[in-house]
């Protein structure tokens, strides 16, 4: 997957490297590294994800335009075998994401037809995977909340997950009369597609003493370059001016949980890794200079990925686990 980045440094490589380790298995290392800079956690997220009440089917993109705009093209309509005809390039972040449908159009201001904005509304079929296409979308450092706690605004244009969709309204250039439409068209669209809560119990796993402010993510496949690792949530701390990754993902059986965090392990120790000394079933491992911990705890994986040293991963780790036994599994 393809979330905002985190760097791994040359310097890593070469100490991989000069460990003696065959020029085949570093160039394998490089590409693992590679697929795990896709993803970035950072969106801000809540213990709720809300699930529509409104298919888009039932309404046209112009009946939630506001009075100062007009439509500026026809509307557009793509499935899977057609949207790389609009967004090419970048289909496969949401196909790996259970993309649907995607309806399109463009509205100009009624005053100024050169000042447009285009509107994608994108259907993810589950509120999971809309959260998580907005998680991977994310810009930058912005603010998210208002208009639903998963939005946020730049200076030209509109991103939010509501429900099962994921929305853009994204304008030709920075424009306050051009934003100030858009918003309105944002805002209808929220209040005409209602939804409701559902709780999501992995998201209220991870502590907030020290985690980044609106780093908590969904990966919906192959995470950390782990084929098969899939519905991960994730949540970034900081340590010592270290950054750490720490995520949860719920399996249907804790035999599965078992299965997968016995994966995640053989994964990191085929490229190399090293089995370090850990409590009863939890997995310490040191790779390229970090340390890698998983384990399970009843159907849920649990992990820390990349921390600096043994203690502080094995810290997180329980941190989480704690609070999987204090809230309990709501059995979704």
């Amino acid at each position: 997957m393809t979330p905002v980045s985190e760097k791994h440094t040359v310097t890593r490589m070469e100490r991989w490297v000069g460990f003696g380790v065959l020029m085949a298995l570093a160039a394998i290392a490089l590409g693992i590294y590679t697929v795990q800079n896709r993803f970035n956690p950072a969106v801000t997220a809540r213990e709720v994800l809300s699930e529509s009440a409104t298919p888009t089917e039932s309404f046209s993109l112009t009946d939630l335009a506001p009075a100062e705009v007009q439509p500026f093209s026809p509307p557009e309509h793509f499935d899977p075998a057609t949207l790389s005809d609009k967004i090419n390039g970048k289909a496969e972040l949401y196909f790996s994401a259970g993309f649907q449908t995607l309806q399109a159009q463009r509205f100009a201001l009624t005053s100024d037809p050169t000042l447009w904005f285009e509107v994608f509304v994108y259907d993810m079929g589950t509120a999971r995977n809309a959260f998580s296409v907005f998680s991977m979308q994310r810009r930058g450092d912005v603010e998210t909340g208002g208009l639903t706690p998963f939005a946020y605004a730049t200076p030209n244009g509109w991103f939010l997950a509501h429900g099962r969709y994921y929305l853009e309204v994204v304008g030709a250039e920075a424009s306050d009369p051009l934003m100030a439409a858009a918003e309105a068209m944002t805002a209808a669209f929220v209040d005409r597609v209602g939804a409701d809560a559902a709780n999501v119990t992995e998201m209220a796993l991870f502590p907030e003493d020290g985690r980044v402010s609106g780093s908590r993510s969904l990966v919906t496949s192959d995470a950390f370059g782990i084929d098969g690792f899939d519905q991960v949530f994730t949540a970034q701390y900081q340590h010592n001016g270290a950054a750490i990754t720490a995520y949860v993902a719920r399996r249907e059986s804790a035999a599965s949980a078992q299965a997968t965090a016995e994966t995640v392990r053989d994964f990191y120790l085929e490229y190399g890794g090293v089995s370090l000394n850990g409590p009863e079933g939890v997995a310490v491992i040191d790779i390229l200079d970090t340390i890698q911990v998983v384990l399970h705890q009843e159907r849920f994986v649990i992990g820390v990925h990349e921390a600096p040293d043994r203690e502080t991963a094995l810290a997180l780790a329980e941190r989480i686990r704690s609070r999987l036994q204090e809230i309990g599994d709501d059995g979704s």
